[in-house]
Protein backbone atom coordinates (compact mmCIF):
# COMPACT_ATOMS: atom_id res chain seq x y z
CA UNK A 1 0.00 0.00 0.00
CA UNK A 2 1.46 3.66 -0.78
CA UNK A 3 1.11 6.09 1.25
CA UNK A 4 0.03 4.51 3.80
CA UNK A 5 2.02 4.11 7.52
CA UNK A 6 1.34 1.14 9.73
CA UNK A 7 2.36 2.42 13.69
CA UNK A 8 3.04 -0.58 15.48
CA UNK A 9 2.93 0.37 19.67
CA UNK A 10 5.44 -1.66 21.83
CA UNK A 11 5.59 -2.15 25.44
CA UNK A 12 8.68 -2.41 27.40
CA UNK A 13 7.73 -3.51 30.94
CA UNK A 14 9.02 -1.52 33.53
CA UNK A 15 11.59 -3.32 35.85
CA UNK A 16 11.14 -3.17 39.47
CA UNK A 17 12.48 -0.82 41.45
CA UNK A 18 15.09 -3.20 43.30
CA UNK A 19 16.87 -2.88 39.63
CA UNK A 20 16.87 0.11 38.33
CA UNK A 21 19.70 0.89 41.24
CA UNK A 22 22.18 -0.51 43.00
CA UNK A 23 21.64 -0.42 47.07
CA UNK A 24 25.02 -1.49 48.71
CA UNK A 25 26.69 -0.29 51.68
CA UNK A 26 30.50 0.23 50.86
CA UNK A 27 30.64 1.20 54.59
CA UNK A 28 30.46 -2.33 55.09
CA UNK A 29 33.65 -3.29 54.04
CA UNK A 30 35.45 -0.19 53.72
CA UNK A 31 36.56 2.27 56.52
CA UNK A 32 37.53 5.38 54.38
CA UNK A 33 37.04 7.19 51.11
CA UNK A 34 39.90 8.39 49.48
CA UNK A 35 38.59 10.43 46.47
CA UNK A 36 39.58 12.48 43.17
CA UNK A 37 39.70 16.03 44.46
CA UNK A 38 38.98 17.22 40.97
CA UNK A 39 36.45 19.57 42.05
CA UNK A 40 33.42 20.55 44.16
CA UNK A 41 30.51 19.31 41.81
CA UNK A 42 32.77 16.03 41.25
CA UNK A 43 33.10 15.40 45.14
CA UNK A 44 29.69 15.99 45.64
CA UNK A 45 28.78 13.78 42.93
CA UNK A 46 30.66 10.92 43.94
CA UNK A 47 29.84 11.71 48.15
CA UNK A 48 26.42 10.84 47.12
CA UNK A 49 26.15 8.36 44.35
CA UNK A 50 28.33 6.42 47.17
CA UNK A 51 26.35 7.46 50.31
CA UNK A 52 28.99 9.03 52.17
CA UNK A 53 28.67 11.68 55.02
CA UNK A 54 30.66 15.04 54.88
CA UNK A 55 33.33 13.25 57.47
CA UNK A 56 33.83 10.42 54.53
CA UNK A 57 34.74 13.75 51.77
CA UNK A 58 36.38 15.77 54.20
CA UNK A 59 40.18 14.92 53.27
CA UNK A 60 38.81 15.30 49.84
CA UNK A 61 37.45 18.92 50.18
CA UNK A 62 40.62 19.69 52.01
CA UNK A 63 42.69 18.89 49.47
CA UNK A 64 40.71 20.68 46.59
CA UNK A 65 40.47 23.86 49.14
CA UNK A 66 44.43 23.98 50.10
CA UNK A 67 46.22 22.82 46.56
CA UNK A 68 43.03 22.95 43.86
CA UNK A 69 42.67 20.30 41.24
CA UNK A 70 45.84 18.64 40.76
CA UNK A 71 44.56 15.75 38.36
CA UNK A 72 45.21 12.34 39.87
CA UNK A 73 47.96 13.41 42.23
CA UNK A 74 45.31 15.62 44.22
CA UNK A 75 44.81 11.69 46.04
CA UNK A 76 47.96 11.55 47.62
CA UNK A 77 46.97 14.83 49.26
CA UNK A 78 44.02 13.33 50.30
CA UNK A 79 45.65 10.12 52.05
CA UNK A 80 47.97 12.07 53.45
CA UNK A 81 45.54 14.43 55.37
CA UNK A 82 44.19 11.46 56.44
CA UNK A 83 47.27 10.18 58.19
CA UNK A 84 47.94 14.10 59.33
CA UNK A 85 44.59 13.91 60.77
CA UNK A 86 45.34 10.59 62.73
CA UNK A 87 42.52 8.70 61.26
CA UNK A 88 44.53 5.72 59.79
CA UNK A 89 44.69 2.14 62.25
CA UNK A 90 46.41 -0.35 61.13
CA UNK A 91 44.32 -2.93 59.07
CA UNK A 92 41.78 0.10 58.11
CA UNK A 93 41.09 -0.66 54.53
CA UNK A 94 40.77 2.69 52.40
CA UNK A 95 38.54 2.94 49.11
CA UNK A 96 40.99 5.15 46.47
CA UNK A 97 39.14 6.21 43.54
CA UNK A 98 40.53 8.13 40.90
CA UNK A 99 38.66 9.70 37.27
CA UNK A 100 40.22 10.61 34.77
CA UNK A 101 39.34 12.53 30.49
CA UNK A 102 36.24 10.83 29.24
CA UNK A 103 35.04 8.14 30.83
CA UNK A 104 38.15 6.86 32.86
CA UNK A 105 37.74 6.14 36.77
CA UNK A 106 39.79 3.80 38.22
CA UNK A 107 39.88 2.53 41.80
CA UNK A 108 41.62 0.27 44.55
CA UNK A 109 41.54 -0.68 48.05
CA UNK A 110 44.75 0.09 50.31
CA UNK A 111 45.00 -1.75 53.29
CA UNK A 112 46.93 0.30 56.18
CA UNK A 113 49.97 -1.30 57.51
CA UNK A 114 50.87 -0.09 60.54
CA UNK A 115 49.64 2.46 63.61
CA UNK A 116 51.30 5.27 63.79
CA UNK A 117 51.73 6.94 61.09
CA UNK A 118 53.59 10.23 62.44
CA UNK A 119 54.44 11.85 58.70
CA UNK A 120 51.71 14.80 58.67
CA UNK A 121 53.46 15.58 54.91
CA UNK A 122 52.65 18.21 52.85
CA UNK A 123 50.04 18.86 56.21
CA UNK A 124 52.67 19.63 59.12
CA UNK A 125 52.68 23.58 58.49
CA UNK A 126 48.81 23.67 59.50
CA UNK A 127 46.93 20.87 59.77
CA UNK A 128 45.32 22.14 63.18
CA UNK A 129 43.86 25.10 60.53
CA UNK A 130 41.63 21.89 58.83
CA UNK A 131 38.70 21.43 58.49
CA UNK A 132 38.15 24.89 57.81
CA UNK A 133 34.84 26.04 58.23
CA UNK A 134 34.51 28.66 55.59
CA UNK A 135 35.38 27.14 52.08
CA UNK A 136 35.46 30.53 50.38
CA UNK A 137 37.83 31.11 47.71
CA UNK A 138 40.78 33.25 49.80
CA UNK A 139 41.72 35.19 46.58
CA UNK A 140 38.07 36.62 45.96
CA UNK A 141 38.72 39.71 48.29
CA UNK A 142 42.34 40.33 46.67
CA UNK A 143 41.32 39.63 43.38
CA UNK A 144 37.58 40.32 43.06
CA UNK A 145 37.95 43.87 41.07
CA UNK A 146 39.02 41.78 37.79
CA UNK A 147 35.45 41.10 37.29
CA UNK A 148 34.90 44.56 37.76
CA UNK A 149 32.44 46.27 34.87
CA UNK A 150 34.31 49.49 35.02
CA UNK A 151 37.01 48.00 34.25
CA UNK A 152 36.13 45.31 31.13
CA UNK A 153 37.99 47.38 28.82
CA UNK A 154 36.77 44.96 25.86
CA UNK A 155 33.37 44.79 24.84
CA UNK A 156 31.73 42.21 22.17
CA UNK A 157 28.85 43.42 20.32
CA UNK A 158 26.87 40.53 19.16
CA UNK A 159 24.81 41.16 16.08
Amino acid sequence: MVGTKTMMKVQIPSAPKAAMGFNFNLKSGVDHFCLHPGGRAVIDGLGKSLGLSEYDIEPTRMALYRFGNTSVGGLWYVLSYMEAKKRLKKGDKIFMVSLGAGFMCNNCVWEVMKDGLEDTRVWGDGIEDYPRKNLANPFTEKYSWINDECLNFVRLEFY
